[in-house]
């Protein structure tokens, strides 16, 4: 059996929250439409072990209605296996943040096929930049 390397293992991906809204007519193929991301990243540390919590906000707007929201929150529970070059906390905000980044998206997609909104698609994002402003 191979060593592994030294690095980060991922423990679990766990889903904390999820909540869907949508109004009864939405609107679509309007230029009007507005959709808001944000991206709320957290990391705590304990031991060896990194925790990320990342909350996805997403409103879609027509005309200043609201016909769309959703918050996701999804907690990254990670492993540090011997010595790394990156700090547990560096790792978490960045690192964990994007791997973590592909299961929320999952998740608003799929609920926005059964909602019936059709593909619902999430720009991508910077999480360097995201923790870069973080520390100003």
């Amino acid at each position: 059996m191979k060593k592994m390397e030294p690095g980060y293992k991922i423990e679990n991906i766990l889903l904390m929250e999820c909540n869907f809204n949508r109004i009864p007519n939405v609107t679509f193929n309007n230029d009007n439409a507005e959709n808001i991301v944000n991206i709320d990243v957290n990391c705590t540390v304990e031991n060896d072990k990194v925790f990320v919590q990342e909350t996805l906000k997403f409103e879609s707007r027509n005309n200043d209605v609201l016909e769309v929201s959703a918050t996701i929150t999804m907690l990254g529970v990670f492993l540090k296996v011997g010595d790394v070059p990156i700090a547990l906390e560096e790792f978490g905000k960045v690192n964990g943040a994007a791997i973590i980044f592909p299961y929320i998206r999952e998740q608003l997609s799929n609920l926005a096929l059964k909602a019936g909104l059709g593909n619902v698609i999430l720009p991508t994002a910077n999480f360097v930049k995201m923790a870069e402003d973080k520390k100003v």
